[in-house]
C-alpha cells in the first residue's frame, strides 16, 4: 500500500485530487495577474491627475525686451512703458460740435450763393470736368439735341466660325443627293463619308475635305456636296464664313 501511495503523487493525470488542485492554482494565478494589470492601468490613468502640471525648468523661457528699431539709439525699456507726456498745444477745432453761441437771426447775405457755371465752352464747372468746346453737355446726346453715335461694329472673325452639322443642315436651302457609284453597287460597298466644309458668306460651299470614308464613295460625296447652298450665317447682322462637318450616307437598296 505504501508503494501505491507514493505512486499516486507521481501519476497526476490519473489522480482527481491533484487535477483539481492544479486547476485551483491556475485560477488563482490568472486572477492575480488580472488584478496586477488592472492596478497598473489605474495607476497610469490616475497619476497624471494627481501630479501638478508644472513645466520642466528648461521649458520656461523669459521673453526678451522688444527691439526698438530705427536708426536712433536704443531707448530705455522703462521709456516705452511710460511715454513722455504730450506737449501742450492748442486743441484742433471741432467741426462736429455745437457752436458756443447761436446767433438770434439768420444772415441773408449773398456770400453763400452757388457759383455760376458758364456755357461759353472755355471753362469748367466745379466737379463736372471740362466742358466740350462749342457748348453742350460732356455726355453725348444729352441736352444738345444731337443723336448719339452708333456703337462700333464688332470686328469680323479672322477664321471661319465653327458651327455644328445639325445647325447647318437646318439652314440648307438646296440639296443635291450624291450619285451612288456604279462600281460601289457592283461591289456591294456602302457606308458613310464625313466631310469638313467651309461655307462662304453667300452660302456656297467654298472648300471641302474628306475626313473619313471609303475612297470610291468619297469622290461621289464631294461632287454632290459642292452643289449645296445654305442661308448666310449672320454674326451681329454681318455675314461670316463658317466651318462645319457634313455626313453623307450611302445605303444599298
Amino acid at each position: 500500500m505504501s508503494d501505491l501511495g507514493s505512486l499516486s503523487h507521481c501519476l497526476v493525470d490519473s489522480d482527481g485530487d491533484e487535477a483539481s488542485r492544479a486547476r485551483r492554482l491556475r485560477r488563482k494565478a490568472l486572477l492575480a495577474s488580472l488584478g496586477l494589470e488592472a492596478g497598473l492601468v489605474a495607476a497610469m490613468l490616475i497619476w497624471p491627475l494627481i501630479t501638478p502640471g508644472v513645466l520642466p525648468r528648461w521649458y520656461v523661457v523669459t521673453p526678451a525686451a522688444p527691439y526698438p528699431g530705427g536708426g536712433g539709439g536704443a531707448s530705455h525699456p522703462h521709456e516705452a512703458a511710460h511715454p513722455h507726456p504730450l506737449d501742450h498745444h492748442s486743441p484742433a477745432p471741432c467741426i462736429y460740435c455745437a457752436p458756443a453761441i447761436i446767433p438770434p437771426h439768420v444772415s441773408s447775405g449773398d456770400a453763400d450763393e452757388p457759383p455760376a457755371i458758364s456755357d461759353d465752352g472755355g471753362g469748367s464747372g466745379p466737379g463736372l470736368g471740362p466742358v466740350i468746346p462749342g457748348g453742350g453737355s460732356p455726355i453725348p446726346g444729352a441736352g444738345d439735341g444731337r443723336p448719339m453715335p452708333p456703337p462700333p461694329a464688332p470686328p469680323a472673325p479672322s477664321r471661319p466660325l465653327p458651327v455644328s452639322g445639325g445647325v447647318m443642315e437646318a439652314m440648307l436651302t438646296h440639296r443635291v443627293q450624291p450619285d451612288y457609284p456604279r462600281i460601289a453597287k457592283f461591289g456591294h460597298i456602302s457606308g458613310t463619308v464625313e466631310l469638313r466644309a467651309i461655307i462662304a458668306k453667300d452660302g456656297t460651299v467654298r472648300e471641302l475635305e474628306v475626313v473619313s470614308g471609303n475612297g470610291i464613295l468619297a469622290q461621289a460625296a464631294l461632287a454632290g456636296v459642292r452643289e449645296w447652298r445654305y442661308r448666310p450665317t449672320l454674326l451681329s447682322g454681318n455675314p461670316v464664313e463658317v466651318e462645319t462637318r457634313i455626313t453623307v450616307t450611302f445605303t444599298l437598296e
